[in-house]
């Protein structure tokens, strides 16, 4: 019987076992699947060529020699019958109690199991084989079906996920599609409104002129009380919440109150709306506060402030009570004269006195005058000889006669009487005549105010009243001019242009009519005007805040709005001209004389254009570069040349030279590139753009769908301040698409300043394509406009700055008790000769100079046919 242990490579009694270790040699079925399961599990653990030694132990390296050379080939040829991989899963199989597996009964080898068929051990070799090899196929069968499970569970969900992939793809393409709509149809509809000369102007989409509010047109109103944190959206929704349309208001500012703690709100609307709204909102309560509204004229900003003085109806009539002089005498002309100068505007019984040293009155002799004196006047009338020689300190006093005096208790008939008097010049138009306080002030002065129903009766009154006298007594007179403006200006500012002011003023004819006042205050120049006459004090005021006002330079740099600026000081000490930046709205301004404005421009210019070709650097974000990659750069560079755009991606460093128009470029392609992906995508295929007709570089997408290269849109723009073609719409589809261009596009392309300037240029191409429906103020320099109204209803309009008052329905000057038609054949009267004398120069002109049929302006022919168009 051959050894189980030997077999398996665990007999340690060698050739001292009991058993055999032979192999045998007869291979039946048993036999074999016996040597196969033997050697099969110990293949992956055991080596061949490494026999065992005689205790049945393997044998290490070297010692292998010495087994007898019959076993060894044996043993290679019944492991190599079948390969170890077949047998390579049977060593996990072990045995289990409910089905017959695992290792054969030892007890049933040994011929000594009683178990018999109950033994949860197989009693065969090959049923122990047949379930090792039953569960090996079942385990295999089972991977195989999992691993083709697995398999087919990855390519479902490869397809669910690829479909839903394209699904998450339809549904953003159709999300950015509906926001690129939205976007359009946002910068489509947004506006700009802003004040150009002195009117209020709404932009829409191409810059066309979608509503305006005239000079003529415009009140002020001023909201008090609003707290100090609110919002500019709130101020506008308490006007649009009541149904007034966005373009027919304007908020100018927002300033804090003297009071503190709360703001003000200064709006400009319409007259009939100012009306309206001085009703709804005047005592309406905003977040617990009760705000108040005053309706005013209207100013233009940055003009001369309205500074109406409180009663202007009240004439103050001022007289001295009566009083007594006293001459002192001193030892000498020295202690005469120290004693002047101490006791001087000194309070003695009650009343300031003047003290001088007593001089001999021009053309008279006095026996008893002495130089070594002083005159003490405006005494109380109650006083004693032994007051005054207490009070001057001198031991000689005399008291000068008083001719025609009027006592102290003829004060209040003093006031009576003026009363009697006014009324006998003008019955009626007296309202009251009370003193201010009931006794003389110290320096003996009686104040009475005369109140009237207006300006101009107290004015009446006062002219009458200028040589009125009672007694003795004669009146001084205070009336306050009706109207009042006042600016202030920086020192610098006044010195560069002092003989430009002194001018202004030197002009005045009538100071009294209306005059310039100045007052210099350590680093500003407090400048007010007053007058009684409104078209004279509007005449002045118009030219002075043409000088406040400046003259612009053209050109803009970012550095020359920096504090402190040594250009624009040596600019300043050089030529004497003054310049200021506003940062704000990037413009420079110069002030001074007409030759010194000159040398200053011209030094400005040379500045720009060194400016011009400096670097501009900025560093970008992470997440600009790749934008600037495919985009950025090649628009930069396509639109300021190669040579002026360098990129250092390393650093991830933009430099750019090309002024402020390439500086302006590269911060908005900066902004859009933080502003996330672009909204608008590319193209399908190759488009040609409107302007050029060349493929497209550097896209710019429009809401309509065409596409523009940057350089060509960019030059469109900036070329319509000289073209005077508005409204800008797109030159798509041969120029017929004519959709309007979006207020931001716009903005992209342009400069602050050379958008604020083009917005001018379309208001101006606005009035000049209407010139029937507005008209400009009639007083030299004044650029206010006003709307003209029907010629058969007479409307007065009065000028904001320089108040002139023009019928709006003949554009002539106003004309009280006549209707138009009448006014025009009065006036036409008077225009005859002149109409000769006009008649006469066209006759010598020999026809070349002719009036237009539409418009009656004068035309002179200079070239070309003699077909020609009326504008309007």
């Amino acid at each position: 019987m051959s050894c189980q242990y030997y077999a398996q490579g665990r007999c340690r009694y060698g050739e001292k076992c009991k058993f055999s270790h032979e192999i045998q040699p007869e291979g039946d079925a048993r036999d074999q699947h016996v040597e196969e399961h033997v050697q099969g599990p110990m293949s992956s653990r055991t080596t061949v060529g490494r026999p065992f030694d005689q205790k049945g132990r393997r044998q290490r390296n070297g010692q292998h020699n010495r087994q007898p050379r019959a076993v060894q080939p044996q043993v290679q040829r019944t492991i190599s019958q079948r390969p170890a991989s077949e047998f390579s899963g049977h060593m996990s199989v072990g045995p289990s109690r409910s089905s017959k597996g695992g290792e054969v009964c030892r007890a049933w080898k040994a011929g000594t199991c009683t178990r018999g068929a109950s033994c949860r051990f197989p009693h065969s070799i090959e049923e122990h084989v047949e379930d090792v090899v039953r569960k090996q196929i079942a385990t295999e069968e089972q991977l195989a079906v999992d691993a083709r499970l697995t398999e087919l569970a990855k390519i479902r969900a490869a397809e669910i996920a690829k479909t839903r992939a394209a699904e998450i793809a339809r549904a953003r393409a159709a999300e950015t599609t509906a926001r690129a709509a939205e976007i359009a149809k946002e910068a489509a509809a947004k506006t700009v409104q802003t004040v150009v000369l002195g009117s209020i102007v709404t932009f829409s989409a191409g810059l066309e002129l979608s509503h305006l509010i005239t000079g003529f047109e415009c009140c002020t109103l001023r909201i008090a009380n609003l707290p100090s944190n609110v919002r500019e959206d709130e101020i506008n929704a308490l006007f649009t919440d009541r149904g007034l349309d966005r373009g027919r208001f304007h908020l100018v500012s927002m300033k804090p109150m003297p009071s503190g703690g709360k703001l003000s709100a200064e709006i400009i609307t319409d007259a009939e709306c100012g009306k309206a709204l001085s009703l709804d909102l005047g005592g309406l309560e905003f977040r617990d506060d009760v705000l108040t509204l005053e309706v005013s004229g209207y100013n233009s900003p940055g003009s001369m402030s309205a500074a109406t003085e409180r009663d202007s109806n009240v004439l103050t009539i001022s007289w001295r009570v009566p009083s007594v002089r006293y001459v002192a005498d001193y030892p000498d002309t020295i202690n005469a004269t120290a004693k002047a100068r101490e006791l001087n505007r000194q309070m003695c019984s009650g009343r300031r006195v003047k003290v001088e040293v007593n001089t001999m009155p021009p053309g008279c002799f006095l026996p008893t005058f002495h130089d070594n004196s002083v005159k003490i006047s405006f005494l109380p009338t109650t006083i004693s000889d032994e007051e005054v020689k207490t009070f001057s300190g001198s031991d000689v006093v005399r008291r000068l006669a008083v001719k025609g005096g009027v006592s102290s208790e003829d004060v209040n008939h003093i006031t009576t009487t003026l009363r009697d008097d006014i009324e006998c010049i003008f019955p009626g138009i007296l309202k009251s005549l009370e003193p201010p306080v009931p006794t003389p002030s110290t320096d003996g002065i009686v104040l009475v105010r005369a109140r009237f129903s207006s300006w101009e009766d107290a004015d009446a009154v006062h002219t009458r009243l200028l040589n009125h006298r009672i007694g003795n007594v004669s009146f001084f007179f205070r009336l306050p001019n009706p109207t009042q403006y006042s600016i202030t200006i920086p020192t610098e500012q006044f010195r560069a242009q002092k003989c430009m002011w002194d001018a202004l003023i030197g002009g005045i004819k009538d100071k009294r009519a209306c005059m310039l006042h100045i007052n210099e205050q350590g680093p500003v120049v407090r400048m007010r005007l007053s007058g009684s006459k409104k078209e004279a004090i509007g005449a002045l005021k118009v030219r002075a805040e043409g000088l406040i006002a400046g003259e612009k330079v053209e050109g803009w740099h970012m550095t020359l709005g920096y504090p402190n600026n040594k250009f624009l000081r040596s600019v300043f000490d050089d030529t004497g001209a003054l310049v200021r930046a506003d940062w704000r709205r990037q413009v420079l301004k110069v002030y001074g004389e007409s030759k010194a404005v000159e040398q200053a421009r011209e030094l400005i210019k040379d500045k720009l254009e060194q400016l011009s070709s400096l670097e501009y650097t900025k560093v970008l974000a992470k997440q600009s570069v790749r934008f600037f990659l495919a985009r950025g750069l090649p628009e930069l560079k396509e639109t300021f040349g190669e040579d002026n755009v360098k990129f250092v991606i390393s650093a991830r460093r933009i430099t750019i030279s090309g002024g402020e128009e390439a500086r302006h470029a590269l911060e908005r392609l900066i902004q859009g590139s933080l502003s996330g992906p672009q909204i608008f995508p590319d193209p399908s295929g190759q488009q040609s753009c409107p302007i050029c007709y060349d493929n497209v570089s550097s896209p710019v997408h429009l809401g309509c769908g065409h596409v523009y290269c940057a350089p060509c849109i960019r030059h469109f723009l900036t070329s319509a301040l000289d073209s005077g073609q508005f409204p800008l719409t797109c030159m798509g589809d041969e120029s017929q698409c004519k959709v309007p261009i979006p207020i931001p596009t716009i903005q992209q392309f342009l400069p602050p300043t050379s958008f604020n300037r083009l917005l001018e240029v379309v208001f101006n191409a606005h009035i000049s394509r209407h010139p029937q429906e507005f008209k400009y103020c009639k007083t030299p320099d004044c650029n206010q406009i006003y709307r003209s109204t029907d010629p058969n209803n007479t409307v007065v309009g009065q000028c904001p700055s320089c108040f002139s008052s023009i019928c709006t329905s003949c554009h002539d000057d106003v004309h009280d008790g006549m209707n138009c038609a009448e006014n025009k054949r009065q006036a036409q009267a008077g225009r005859v000769a002149e109409e000769r004398e006009t008649e006469a120069w066209l006759a010598a002109h020999g026809g070349l100079v002719k009036k237009c049929p539409t418009c009656q302006a004068l035309i002179e022919k200079v070239d070309g046919c003699n077909h020609m168009t009326c504008t309007l």
